[in-house]
């Protein structure tokens, strides 16, 4: 049984409810989402040839099984609530660890549910068009905020019920994943010649940018590989199962990506993947709804939307699951108000954090849909010109996109400092028992740490990412004062173990 916040909140603990299934289908499962049914148009633009765009996503999937691989090193060795928060805290002290939960909670995790949601409400429209007297981007946001609740709820409820749902959800969108690869052969659809150019007629610069621009829409397909470790405290026999989780979990993502982006390309010439970006309606990006519309016409196009919507849905749940584990952790730890770690008396569940996450996933879809709703302001009214140009890129910006780079940039920022934390914790704790070794070190954290500061270089050098990345970078900074508001509350001890 859970300890209740009447007592010490170091004593406070989450049960152990979930199983090895449980841990493989929160890796599966919260990865698997949108992006392999949108991302492939946006690589396809950036790298329109054939080899390029399996080199993308084999780089994108080995990438982020370096970081996997490391963390389940981190996960196995310190099994105790808030994953790469208690890493980053005992290798480089309370503010990193802070500022990680901070940007969690301000960015990442939220902005991830945020910007999921939005995935699922663009589908969801094409089931449920909006009624005539609603805008359709109110509906899509009217959309996103139910299904963010929805989740929250659930796993309010039951943390065992929501591991029941990702493992069902994990299961249902891996054979719909299958189901699309059999498709072109199931209807004799497809051609061989689709498959070229294999590689352009000339290397040079340019390559290597539409490259790192393809890789950021990669690593948000991947993304959510990290979040089996915030669990640690709530998986039986964390020691063998994070681990197994992490290796089993990215050797089937990787599979299941690259089979399922040849499937699109051995139907659709690259031009018409690419076109994809381009098309209209509540499927704007929807590479998937074109090849499903391809092969069997429009019923195709209802049967992805329906896909899309499970798979985004188990997604947030995954995101509703993990994600307050960090604020959990570090309200325990004396970082945050009490209210955050405090254990709902019969359900066993951080009620308060699951909440709090998604009343910010809410704001921030609410956000997203005002600015595209309500056009920037003139030059009168006196803004900021870079404020007023922000503005004006995001009323013309799908919701979807306007939360992508937002999300991936402060994310990215964490993953390097948490996945670099295994070099410190070798050296500051070299005698702890280390269940599981991270396969390939030092090599393995040191090609995440490398591939990082490529990526955050270039969305910092690109225009078009650069405002979203400075706004991660912003709100990141606005939790230096509020580590030093919350430092004065004593701090129970946290140990490692």
């Amino acid at each position: 049984m859970a300890t209740q916040t009447s007592a010490p909140l170091s004593s406070v603990t989450l049960p152990r409810v979930l199983g090895p299934t449980a841990a493989y289908c929160v890796v599966v499962g919260s990865v698997i989402g949108s992006g392999i049914f949108l991302v492939p148009a946006n690589v396809a633009r950036e790298v329109p040839y054939i080899g390029g765009i399996i080199l993308v996503w084999i780089v994108g999937g080995l990438f982020t099984t370096a970081g996997a691989l490391t963390m389940a090193e981190m996960g196995a060795m310190i099994p105790r609530a808030g994953g790469p928060y208690v890493y980053l805290r005992e290798a480089y002290g309370p503010i990193p660890a802070f500022l990680f939960g901070w940007t969690e909670f301000t960015i990442a995790r939220a902005g991830s549910m945020a910007t999921v949601a939005a995935a699922f409400s663009r589908y969801f429209v094409q089931i449920v068009p909006p009624p005539p007297s609603v805008n359709g981007i109110v509906w899509q946001a009217l959309v996103a905020i139910a299904a963010i609740g929805s989740v929250a709820t659930i796993n309010i409820l039951s943390t065992r019920n929501g591991g029941g749902l990702q493992v069902l959800g994990t299961a249902l969108k891996v054979g719909g994943l299958l189901a699309l690869v059999a498709l072109p052969f199931a209807s004799g659809g497809g051609d061989i010649g689709n498959l070229s150019p294999l590689w352009p007629e000339q290397l040079g610069g340019s390559i290597f940018t539409g490259c790192m621009a393809a890789i950021v829409g990669v690593l948000w397909a991947y993304d959510g590989w990290m979040n089996v470790t915030p669990l640690a405290e709530e998986i039986r026999d964390p020691e063998r199962n994070i681990p197994r989780a992490m290796i089993f979990g990215m050797s089937t993502l990787i599979a299941i990506y690259l089979a399922t982006t040849l499937a699109y390309h051995y139907v659709l010439p690259i031009p018409e993947v690419a076109a994809a970006n381009e098309s209209s309606g509540g499927i704007e990006k929807a590479v998937a709804a074109v090849y499903c519309r391809n092969l069997v016409g429009h019923y195709g196009v209802v049967a992805i939307s329906i896909l899309v919507m499970c798979s985004t849905f188990i997604t947030l749940n995954g995101n509703a699951l993990a994600g307050p584990r960090a604020y959990f952790a570090m309200a325990r730890d004396g970082m945050l108000p009490k209210w955050f770690c405090r254990v709902h008396p019969s359900r066993q569940t951080p009620a308060s954090a699951v909440l709090a996450q998604a009343v910010w996933s809410i704001g921030l879809t609410i956000l997203g849909a005002t600015l595209i709703l309500v056009p920037p302001p003139g030059p009168e009214a006196g803004i900021p010109a870079f404020m007023a140009s922000a503005w004006a890129a995001a009323h013309k910006t799908p919701l979807y996109d306007i939360l992508f780079t937002y999300v991936i940039f402060g994310a990215t920022v964490f993953y390097l400092l948490t996945v670099s934390s295994v070099f410190v914790l070798r050296a500051k704790l070299p005698d702890m028992p280390r269940p599981y070794r991270t396969w390939g070190y030092p090599f393995t954290p040191l090609l995440f740490v490398v591939a990082s500061l490529l990526l955050l270089g270039d969305m910092l050098r690109n225009e078009q990412s650069r405002m979203q990345a400075l706004a991660g970078v912003g709100l990141i900074l606005l939790g230096l004062p509020a580590y030093y508001l919350f430092r004065g509350r004593k701090a129970p001890d946290a140990p490692v173990s």
